[in-house]
């Protein structure tokens, strides 16, 4: 028989893959997104669990609460005020539910820190590092999936669904994988370290075939910190020990990028030729090259936020589907909070603020859950997709769930 947080674990740990892919299943003749079952049984085992196990009146739930019930009262306010149909309702919840995983998980963790931390917390992240990198290598090799950019060679995705959302699963993957690999060093055997050694190698391919400029840029940072850190900032490993593993990674390295110098060259390629074609697209507007076009989608959906008029849509928000049908260009400006901003108003980016500067206070003490906090902090602020995406906001939630369990600082003393 399972324990109750075994079953979160299992749930978890294989959610963030099954959302990302774009697979269906057949229910009263209807086709139905794989994800969106999963999703919903995943809410269901959250609310039920949390509301069984009370609320501790303590400032984070209270902020928990408080973001909730502002979310559900600018759901309803919209529906009123801008006289929502029950498709247009319906829209608004689907996107909602996505939005509340990043809240509900880490709530249902505080709830069992003390449980969870005997559970191998952090098992779910490899499960999930290890999930993301077979599902996009196996496809490859059997020469199957798709690109990742519609009419283009440029990047391969398999049979993930969304390419920003599997870029996050995969930033956050490569990141926790590099960190294991690096804090197991000494305790782990030596088959365990070259598996660990591999699988990371693993999620720096996945960025390179993915071939979003982000990822790609993102994984070569990583390696070079990780290597960095190690060799200078390990103060519990000796110094021969430390160069002989580090000359062995960068040599290892070395004959992988050399050996595999055509793959990279027409992966790259590839990304450059894209690259071009949109920034002479752009007539050399670098802003909106850098952007990616978001700086256009600010505008038009500033615009018509601010130029309605209206107070209540101000400050309860225009929801999804109204965006959607009516804003053209800004229906989704790919910026975390400028989306919470239009959908939810004043009201809502206050409550998400507020939860937010919680979690950041946790961040004192740096673990690798602080670091993943802000990495998918930064990317949603500027890129989009963390929030109100349902692979990332998993993610995002589990990596908030886990600032309740740090136990060791990323700063070693002696």
């Amino acid at each position: 028989m399972f324990k109750e947080t075994q079953v979160f674990i299992l749930l978890f740990a294989v959610f963030p893959v099954i959302d990302a892919l774009n697979g269906f299943v057949l229910s009263a003749g209807i086709n139905i997104p794989i994800g969106v079952v999963y999703r919903l049984v995943c809410i269901g085992f959250l609310v039920f669990q949390i509301v069984r196990k009370g609320f501790p009146m303590t400032s984070y739930t209270i902020l928990s609460v408080t973001f909730v019930s502002c979310s559900i009262i600018s759901l309803l306010v919209q529906t009123i005020v801008l006289q929502n149909d029950l498709s247009a309702l319906l829209y608004d919840l689907t996107n909602m539910t996505k939005f509340f995983l990043w809240v509900l998980i880490p709530y249902y963790v505080y709830q069992r820190k003390n449980q969870l931390k005997k559970e191998s917390y952090e098992k779910i992240f490899l499960v999930i590092s290890i999930s993301f990198t077979l599902g996009l290598l196996i496809p490859y090799v059997l020469g199957i999936g798709n690109q990742t950019y519609a009419g283009s060679d440029a990047g391969y995705k398999a049979f993930f669904f969304a390419n920003n959302d599997t870029t996050i699963g995969f930033i956050a993957s490569a990141t926790f994988t590099g960190w294991y690999l690096f804090q197991q060093i000494k305790s782990t055997k030596l088959r365990t370290r070259v598996l660990l050694g591999l699988l990371y190698l693993g999620n720096l391919l996945g960025l390179l075939l993915l071939g979003t400029k982000t990822g790609i840029a993102y994984g070569a940072v990583l390696t070079i910190v990780l290597l960095l850190r190690f060799l200078f900032f390990r103060n519990r490993i000796r110094l021969g020990t430390k160069w002989g593993i580090g000359l062995a990674i960068i040599s290892i390295l070395t004959f992988i990028v050399f050996q595999s110098r055509a793959f990279i060259v027409v992966t790259m390629s590839g990304l450059v030729q894209r690259l071009t074609y949109f920034y002479n697209l752009y007539n050399d507007d670098l802003v909106r090259f850098i952007t990616s076009s978001r700086s256009e989608f600010l505008d038009v959906a500033f615009g018509l936020f601010m130029g309605s008029g209206n107070i209540m849509t101000q400050f309860f928000g225009y929801g999804f589907n109204q965006r959607v049908a009516t804003w053209g260009l800004g229906d989704l400006v790919e910026m975390d909070f400028f989306d919470v901003f239009f959908s939810l108003g004043v009201l809502g980016l206050l409550a998400t603020l507020g939860l937010l500067i919680f979690f950041a206070t946790l961040c004192k003490k740096r673990s690798i859950y602080s670091v993943l906090f802000f990495v998918l902090l930064l990317y949603g602020a500027f890129a989009g997709h963390v929030l109100f995406s349902a692979l990332s906001s998993t993610l995002f939630g589990l990596i908030c769930g886990g600032l309740f369990l740090q136990k060791e600082s990323l700063c070693e003393k002696e």
